[in-house]
């Protein structure tokens, strides 16, 4: 679901007005209506004070369930490490063709 859906599917869930969450918030009516529309994204800050305007916790902003998904096995990802040594790596052969 699109964010914009998601403040607005929960926005008249609780019964509020699109002038409700922009005093809530202290955003005008124009912005809220086109964050709903898709036509703006809001930055962190703008989407902490959404969510306490419409009383729920952030991510539930962007997960229908109310808690976000299981995470994936994480364990045969790359760290951070391994990415710099394989991008020297590549970069070391690179150079190496050069000379």
């Amino acid at each position: 679901m699109i964010l914009g859906d998601r403040l607005h599917t929960i926005r008249e869930a609780k019964q509020l007005s699109l002038q409700d969450i922009a005093k809530r918030t202290g955003l005008s009516p124009s912005y809220v209506m086109r964050v709903e529309n898709g036509h703006a994204v809001p930055d962190i800050k703008t989407l902490e004070k959404w969510a306490a305007a419409l009383e729920v916790r952030v991510h539930e902003l962007f997960y229908e369930s109310g808690r976000p998904p299981e995470l994936l096995n994480l364990r045969n990802r790359l760290t951070a490490d391994d990415i710099i040594r394989a991008s020297l790596g590549k970069m070391l052969i690179f150079l190496i063709r050069l000379h």
